[in-house]
């Protein structure tokens, strides 16, 4: 009887050093779902870059507060630079932008404020997210002094893209995503459920995944707008300076539209802003890329064309 007792407890030591070895090892959490763009250098662009702002995200979870405000914010801003297809705008180019946003969306303004403001940035787009609901929790199972722990991060991420000019949403989506790591625990020793950052960043990079691609395609179907710089009238002719280059895309060739803006539409009903008034001045051709964000054209005729007209693409 004591020897079976003996054998029973040296046969038990070296199975319990094994699993004691692995007490409060973490397996690597299982990678999110990366959004699936087209790689830069096999985008295919209709013409330049459209102008694109990011605010910071509204985190209303309990976890993480700004720390998890600027992951996704810093995620979105990486995947839509990874697309190829905009120009972005740094966050601290933007907050006068997002105040009047802010204002617009309690009723404070009238929406054509936010849009004089835009027109000072250049930028035609913002995309406005919050996280909605963010959990990190444990599930365990228990096979004695044996203790498996998985630990599970999920997040919920909606977002907004608003036209600058008009004030309207014109792509809205939510996304849900998960990601789990495994921790081994022996005899009740292990590592409770905490703020993780890694494991955020990976549920928020697999909720935005969920809508990346839509949002992409969305921003990218808006047309594109461009601001004359200055005007170069020696010569006989009409010379035009666009605030657009090589950075953006900008073709030598590209034909373009001049329009001045005369007045503000609304609503008759509501009376809400719904953009602008605009007079066609003329049409003109991209001759010079002088810049990263700079090109010339050459304008057809001799129109009246001013600094801060508006610029469009020929269709």
């Amino acid at each position: 009887m004591k020897l079976s007792r003996l054998f029973a407890t040296a046969s038990f030591f070296p199975v319990a050093l094994l699993i004691a070895s692995c007490a409060g090892s973490k397996k690597p959490a299982e990678p999110a779902a990366a959004p699936v763009l087209t790689p830069r250098q096999e985008v295919s662009l209709s013409g330049p870059k459209k102008r694109v702002g990011i605010f910071e995200f509204e985190n209303k979870s309990r976890y993480g507060q700004d720390r998890l405000s600027a992951a996704a914010t810093d995620v979105i801003y990486s995947e839509l630079d990874k697309s190829g297809r905009f120009a972005l705008y740094e966050r601290g180019n933007l907050k006068q932008l997002e105040k009047e946003h802010k204002l617009v969306e309690a009723g404070k303004v009238n929406p054509a404020s936010a849009a004089r403001v835009g027109e000072l940035t250049g930028i035609q787009a913002v995309v406005i997210g919050t996280i909605t609901q963010f959990g990190l929790w444990e599930e365990a199972k228990d096979y004695g002094v044996y203790k498996k722990k998985v630990e599970i991060a999920e997040a919920t991420v909606d977002v907004r893209v608003v036209d600058v000019t008009t004030g309207r949403v014109f792509f809205s989506d939510s996304g849900t995503g998960r990601t789990e790591q495994e921790l081994a625990t022996v005899l009740g020793f292990g590592e409770k459920a905490t703020y993780d950052e890694t494991m955020a960043d990976k549920a928020l990079r697999a909720a935005i995944a969920q809508f990346m691609g839509r949002m992409v395609k969305a921003v990218d179907g808006i047309p594109w707008e461009g601001r004359v710089a200055d005007v170069d009238q020696a010569g006989g002719g009409v010379r035009v300076y666009i605030n657009a280059g090589r950075r953006s895309g900008m073709t030598v060739g590209q034909r373009i539209v001049v329009k001045q803006v005369e007045g503000q539409i609304t609503d008759p009903v509501t009376n809400e802003f719904m953009g602008y008034k605009t007079r066609t001045l003329g049409e003109g051709k991209v001759e010079e890329l002088s810049g990263e964000d700079l090109s010339i054209a050459g304008m057809n005729g001799n129109p009246e064309v001013k600094r801060g007209d508006l610029v469009l693409l020929a269709e």
